[in-house]
This record gives structure tokens, sequence and C-alpha cells, in this order.
């Protein structure tokens, strides 16, 4: 993962940037690099690698705000685009997931954004922790998806099962391997089979499958204000 993190902003309003700027330390390892009013900018600096991470403002006066996460996933930025909202809640984190996010940033932006941006540069879902069983339950019950993922599913191992059943559930790749008791390079290993299994290319596209073939539990209370699947 880079020292440092540059993250562009895609918004009409130019002031969800300055916001997000003045919510993050003046010395830390990420910085806000541009705000562009539409997705082009953003597919440009992924492709170019000048851009590790896209924040998309949902609340656009246009509407297209999961219109632009959708179309800046498409072009490859899976896992790498994370929506901003002044909505909140369950329904705005879904939006934002079945478009291709990895996640919403938290409403209480303060220092602890510097995670949460980590956490979505290392492939980790990053929600609210209060939204996630809500998110959960409303994905499940939209359907139980295509029969070829849930063949996926099948051919897991029993740990593959369980871990990707943990990640779903909201645990980060530290919880993981300190829950099994093995290391967080043992965790990407399996994590790696899974995704090749179910034909994915993120972590989050696993849990997503998980939660919609009904796998995931939401007993378990990630710590922090955001979850992360990584």
């Amino acid at each position: 993962m880079p020292v440092s993190i540059r993250v562009l902003v895609v918004s009409l309003e130019p002031r969800v940037g300055r916001l997000l700027v003045e919510s993050l330390p003046k010395r830390g390892p990420v910085s806000v690099v541009g705000c562009m009013a539409d997705e082009s900018g953003a597919v440009d600096g992924l492709s170019l690698g000048s851009v590790d991470l896209v924040v998309v403002d949902l609340d656009r006066a246009d509407g297209r705000g999961t219109e632009v996460v959708a179309a800046i996933t498409r072009a490859g930025g899976v896992g790498r685009v994370l929506a901003a909202s002044e909505r909140g809640g369950a329904e705005v984190a879904a939006d934002a997931l079945s478009a291709g996010a990895c996640g919403v940033l938290p409403s209480d932006r303060d220092g602890s954004l510097v995670e949460v941006f980590r956490r979505a540069l290392a492939g980790e879902l990053v929600l609210p922790a209060e939204d996630l069983s809500l998110l959960v339950d409303r994905i499940t019950s939209s359907g139980r998806g295509d029969p070829g993922r849930a063949n996926g599913l099948g051919r897991l191992t029993p740990r593959e099962r369980e871990i990707l059943q943990t990640l779903a559930a909201g645990a980060s790749t530290v919880d993981v391997a300190e829950a099994f008791g093995i290391s967080p390079l043992t965790v990407q290993s399996h994590v790696k089979s899974i995704l090749a299994k179910l034909g994915v290319h993120s972590k989050v596209e696993a849990v997503r499958i998980a939660w919609r073939h009904g796998l995931a539990t939401t007993s378990r209370s990630p710590a922090g204000a955001a979850t992360g699947a990584g």
C-alpha cells in the first residue's frame, strides 16, 4: 500500500472537496488532488495511476450520483470508489454498494478518515457499523442472486467459507487473522482463492455475494465507526 493516498473528488459542488480537505490532518498520508464534475476525469486518473481512490458525491443536483459510481467501477475502479452523502442510512449504503462503491464515508469526518481511506485502498468494505445489519437484511431480501454464484460458494472449503462469513459480518483482515489464529498473509491467500472460485475481482464483490445468498450473520460488533471486509 502506498505511503500516501491520492483522492479525487467527483462532485458538482466544489465545497464537497473543500470540506473533505478540512476534515483531514494537514500532514497526514491522504491528499485530495482535485475535484471533477463528472466521471471522465476519475476514470483517466485511475487508469493513469495518478489517483488511488475516488470519492463520489451522491447528493448531486442532477441525480447522477449512483450512475457516476457505476461508470467509474465499470471502467476498472472496482473497490476504489467511496460514496459520500449527507443523507446517510442503510438505503444510501445499499444504493452505493449496488453501483459498485466499496463503502460510504462516515458522516462524522474527523481524524478517523485516514483509517477509512486506508481500509478502502486495502479492498475492505467500509460502512458505518450501525448500518450493517439493515444493509445485509435489505440485500438478502432482494433475492438470492444467480445460481452460478451459489455454485461458487459451494466450491469453497470449510475454512474459506468461515473466512468469507466472518468478512461478511464486518470483520477486517486483521480481525479474521486474530479470530482464526493465522497470519494476515494466510488470510489474504484464502481470500485470493475465494475470489477465484466466485469469479469476482474484489473482496467487496465477494461479500455482496455472501450477503445475497444468506451466508452473512451480523451478530459480531466490529470495532470502530466503520467496518471492514478486507
